[in-house]
């Protein structure tokens, strides 16, 4: 005989939440990041032990901090641009479900590719205004060829071979960090571990500086980002990219070349990903190091999945999370405390944060009433109606 076995009904289920108007969510974000803030800088109060404000007044100098003759911080915006643009080079992919964990390796790569331009073209680019112009598009055009050659390779494995993107790209980042620091050993001859800055006596091949060395790559970010925009809410392509996104069979069913799509998407995001990497060594380092992004590819996913892969709102996080990053590191170097482990509680914190809300945003827990301990919750709690009078 089979014995009757009791249904367990979870205490609460988790369910899409009905879209809440604009103005709300955008409220939600804003109370959770300055109540967040706020509780972030108690924590440095309590560490610290140093004047409340004072802290908060230190971490804000650090993040807008201007040098003499300047009217902006550019390190601010450009930090802001940089992380901008890694995101805005992976939003396509992501929502397309191609979930691209490689931009650090297609931007390293790119950069490289831009580098060894630079340094064999010197000589030729001193010769005139008009060479080094040309040496620059060169530049340009090698770092976007190798940028997308190392972003398309995983998607081919992925739409013949049916490999997993995310495991193939995050291999990726680790040998292109190999293949730079192989190719900075041939340049320095052996004799140290890279050339260093490139080219820095005769400047061959670096990017013109207008107003600023960061106004322009800031402009040229700028203009990306407007241009992924229209071409993902207003183009035939950003529309197969959604419905790819949605569901692949429906894709396939509708009669879309899924295979053709997906490599298309990445060659996008591989030419965005060029143009970081020329801007990495024409504009801000001019040399090139396996540590040269940093962890801003990774950053920028869960800037993108923040943003709901919206190119606008992920200007606004990447802002303050740059705000935040150069703040705390200015509080932690004031205060002497040694390191930056401070500083990456505080910004875990607030992204965690963010996440809760988000998540809260998106989505809502549903009581089961038939669940035990909901009757005996709601019994306990609730109020008997005798004779008209309310009982607790």
């Amino acid at each position: 005989m089979v014995e009757d076995r009791k249904v367990r009904t979870p205490l609460f289920s988790i369910v899409k939440r009905d879209d809440l108007p604009k103005y709300k969510a955008i409220i939600i974000r804003i109370a959770t990041f300055i109540a967040t803030f706020f509780f972030a800088m108690l924590i440095c109060f309590f560490v610290i032990k140093e004047n409340y404000f004072e802290i908060i007044g230190t971490l804000f100098k650090g993040a807008t901090v201007v040098s003499k003759g300047k009217i902006l911080p550019w390190r601010l915006l450009m930090d802001t641009a940089l992380l901008l643009a890694f995101a805005i080079a992976i939003v396509a992919p992501f929502k397309m479900k191609y979930w691209n964990m490689g931009a650090n390796g297609q931007v390293l790569v790119g950069a490289l590719a831009a580098i060894v331009v630079m340094f064999f073209m010197e000589d030729f680019a001193v010769k005139s205004t008009f060479n080094n112009v040309i040496v620059i598009i060169l530049m340009l055009l090698a770092s976007i060829l190798a940028s997308v050659i190392w972003a398309v390779i995983p998607a081919i494995f992925k739409v013949f071979f049916k490999t997993n993107e995310t495991l193939f790209t995050l291999m990726m980042n680790y040998v292109a960090s190999g293949l730079v620091g192989y190719v900075n050993y041939v340049l320095a001859q052996g004799k140290k571990e890279s050339p260093g800055i490139v080219n820095a006596d005769s400047q061959a091949g670096w990017f013109p500086v207008i107003v600023d060395k960061y106004f322009l790559p800031i402009i040229i970010i700028l203009l990306i980002t407007v241009v992924i925009y229209f071409y993902i809410k207003k183009t035939k392509h950003g529309y197969e990219i959604s419905v790819v996104g949605d569901s692949i069979n429906t894709a396939k069913y509708v009669g879309m070349n899924t295979k053709k799509i997906i490599i298309r998407t990445l060659i996008v995001s591989g030419i965005i990903c060029g143009i970081i990497g020329f801007i990495y060594s024409s504009a801000i380092n001019h040399s090139i190091d396996p540590n040269t992004c940093g962890s801003l590819g990774f950053t920028a996913v869960l800037v993108a999945w923040l943003s709901n892969f919206s190119p606008i709102i992920i200007a606004g996080i990447s802002f303050v999370l740059s705000f935040l990053t150069l703040g705390t590191s200015k509080v932690s170097s004031t205060y002497r405390l040694g390191n930056n482990d401070l500083s990456n509680v505080i910004i875990g914190l607030i992204f965690f944060a963010i996440l809760i809300c988000e998540f809260f945003i998106r989505f809502k827990l549903k009581f089961n009433q038939e669940n035990n301990m909901y009757k005996a919750i709601k019994k306990l709690f609730s109020k008997k109606r005798k004779g008209g009078v309310e009982e607790c």
